[in-house]
This record gives structure tokens, sequence and C-alpha cells, in this order.
């Protein structure tokens, strides 16, 4: 029987950049989906809590006393910000050249960066009105979206780079 004929043959599978960013982003955001459900879980909370409140910043307070259809929202609105913001990573990196290509580096600096972003611009301009991670508790919520968000997904993207034809 020969076994190296199945290891000769080249893969047909491919990380196109679509592929990378829509893993990495949907990665990320089942990630980043776990977590807080399970953490308001374990609070004593409803796991609907915290898509309510995603929902909330497009809403606003007619979220929080929603049903299902504003969990779905809330999850619809999570998911499309983590793919958007792989796709927007891909972006990025693919054009500007002195951003780092190792996945770690790039991930951590990808989690941060999503981070500061999601509490000091967009959550203070949706219909929340203010940011919901405080100053002193900063580096716990760093270090969860590095690991949740920019890590996953930096590492799908940076393969979809390396496959990528050059710009």
């Amino acid at each position: 029987m020969n076994t190296t004929a199945a290891t000769d043959t080249p893969s047909n599978y491919r990380l196109t950049p679509l592929r990378g960013i829509l893993l990495g982003g949907f990665l990320a955001g089942l990630a980043d989906t776990i977590y807080p459900t399970a953490k308001a879980v374990m609070g004593g909370g409803e796991w609907v809590q915290p898509w309510k409140g995603v929902a909330s910043g497009l809403l606003g307070k007619t979220a929080r006393e929603g049903g299902m259809e504003m969990v779905a929202l809330g999850l619809s609105l999570h998911y499309f910000i983590c793919i958007s913001a792989a796709a927007l990573l891909y972006f990025l990196v693919s054009r500007v050249k002195f951003l780092p290509r190792q996945w770690i580096v790039l991930g951590i600096l990808h989690g941060i960066a999503v981070l500061l972003v999601m509490n000091y611009v967009i959550l203070p301009l949706s219909a929340i009105g203010r940011g919901i991670y405080p100053l002193e508790q900063l580096h716990i919520h760093a270090f969860w979206h590095i690991v949740l968000v920019g890590l996953p997904t930096a590492f799908f993207v940076t393969r979809a780079l390396k496959q990528a034809p050059p710009h």
C-alpha cells in the first residue's frame, strides 16, 4: 500500500482573502459571544443581557426591554462588527507596509485597537452614549479582547495575506 500518495498531492484548500476574513471574523465573534454570555450567566443574569446591550447601541433603552428579536439584532450586529474588523485589518495590513505580519504581534495590536475604538469612539457615538469599560479595568478587558478577538482574527488574516497576490 502506497501511503505517500496522499501527502504528495497539493491541497485544494486555499485560504483566500475572503475566507481568511470570514473565518477570522466569525471565530473572533464566536469566542467573544461565548465569554460575555457565560459571564452574564455565572453572575446570576440572563444569557440574553449582553446581546440586548449590543442592540441598545443602535436602538437605545427599548432594546433592553425587547425580546428575542433584540437578542437576534444584538448578535447580528456583533458578528457584523467582528467580520468588518477582520476586513479592515486585512485591508490595512495588505496596504500599510510598516504594520507587523507576525500573527501574534498583529493579534495583540488588533485586540487592543478594537477595544479602544469600541470604548472611546463607537460607544460614545451610539445610543449608549458612553464607553462601558472603566479606565481602571481596561487592562482586564484588553487581555480578553486580545485573546478572544485579536488573535483569532490575526491568525486567519495573516494566512490569507500569505496566499494573496501582491498589490
